[in-house]
């Protein structure tokens, strides 16, 4: 019993330093309330740009892939012949033409401001998913 006094007094003893030294660290600032509003802004924007480039990087993967599947299927059209061939002469023309008016896209989405990168994504979007319903 007497053991456990000692420990007991000894424990709040040297617990009350620490608590008299938390309590006075324990205020926030306006300066502190500044920095931390500024550090998110800085964090948040570089986020921002990070997501931006990853996702420009996934559009230019996604123009070239649809490139590389028009090559094939001009590659496919020279075995046909007749009826076939022209069927597939208009259907790779057709993407082609898509094709080209979407590269402008791919430079403006690269280019564009972080408040209208929104709007162009979407735009290059629609065209992605217009030139995958023209090929097979």
């Amino acid at each position: 019993m007497k053991t456990l006094r000692r420990f007991v007094a000894l424990t709040l003893l040297l617990a009350t330093p620490v608590v008299a030294r938390g309590q006075t660290n324990n205020t926030t600032t306006l300066r502190d309330v500044r920095q931390a509003g500024s550090n998110a802004l800085v964090t948040t924007g570089k986020y921002t740009q990070q997501q931006i480039q990853d996702m420009n990087r996934s559009a230019e993967k996604q123009f070239r892939e649809l490139g590389k599947k028009l090559d094939d299927l001009k590659a496919s059209a020279q075995s046909h012949t007749g009826q076939a061939r022209s069927n597939m002469d208009a259907r790779v023309a057709e993407a082609q033409k898509k094709l080209d008016e979407l590269k402008p896209k791919l430079k403006e989405l690269k280019t564009a401001a972080t408040n209208t990168w929104a709007q162009v994504k979407s735009a290059f979007d629609q065209g992605i998913e217009d030139i995958k319903q023209r090929l097979p």
